[in-house]
């Protein structure tokens, strides 16, 4: 994610058992359900706004997918309803209002949030006024959203291998896949694109840009390939699924 950290290393195993650096970090073991995640960032933004967090703030959560509600984990049953209806209430409702009056001029410090999510085309089209694409947990997040990015296909995930190929080894060191923004509240972006995934970040679909992360990563396909000449092979771009497909297998 870019974020600067130091290594904690045990002293007498030598093992990293954490990352220390300016940011607070909790799994999917602390957060047990939707009102689990609500919680926790409001008391941050409830501890911002009493002075003892003086830092404007940003939430990145992946995925929203993956968390249910309370009331699904008491049934022991994921439903997708009641899990909608839980970030209806949490976050339409509640902290994504927040979010955007901090961005009013006169608060002190402003909030944001990145979030991870699922989606899928409805089937039929979607009627008047709708998103064709639906987020899996409801729309809430969508409706609040100033920016709504998706990668990859909605029917597939829309990625292409590149490969490194040396005397019959073979490396895939990237992947290309589509970006393309689906809501947008900022004039003059491009709508529209192909990005690459590396081990190290993403880098311009840009033939210049592979061969400069190719020269700067020489010592790792040395490594790898013991040379650091070596062919680029692609796989065919992925397309859509054009197909009909059932609504229980887009869910």
């Amino acid at each position: 994610m870019g974020l600067q950290f130091d290594e904690v290393v045990d002293e007498n195993t030598g093992e990293i058992y954490d990352y220390d650096g300016f940011f607070i970090y909790t799994d999917r073991a602390q957060m047990n359900t939707i009102e689990d995640v609500a919680v926790f960032m409001a008391d941050l933004m409830d501890e911002q706004a009493k002075g003892n967090l003086p830092y404007d703030m940003v939430f990145f959560w992946d995925s929203i997918g993956s968390v249910p509600c309370e009331l699904s984990v008491r049934s022991n049953k994921n439903n997708n309803e009641w899990n909608a209806g839980a970030m209806s209430t949490q976050f339409g409702n509640n902290l994504n209002q927040k979010i955007l009056l901090s961005r009013k001029e006169g608060m002190p410090y402003t909030n944001s949030l990145v979030a991870i999510n699922k989606v899928w085309t409805m089937k039929p089209e979607s009627p008047m006024g709708m998103p064709k694409l639906q987020n899996k947990g409801g729309m809430a997040m969508w409706y609040d959203a100033t920016l709504v990015v998706t990668f990859g296909n909605i029917t597939n995930s829309g990625t292409s291998k590149i490969k490194a190929i040396k005397d019959g080894l073979q490396v895939e060191f990237a992947k290309r896949g589509n970006i393309q923004i689906e809501k947008n509240h900022i004039n003059g972006i491009q709508s529209r694109g192909k990005i690459v995934m590396t081990p190290h970040g993403f880098i311009a679909d840009d033939k210049k840009e592979i061969d400069r992360y190719k020269n700067d990563h020489k010592d790792r396909w040395l490594n790898l390939l013991g040379s650091v000449d070596f062919d680029l092979i692609e796989d065919p771009d992925v397309g859509e699924d054009i197909r009909e497909i059932p609504p229980a297998a887009n869910e």
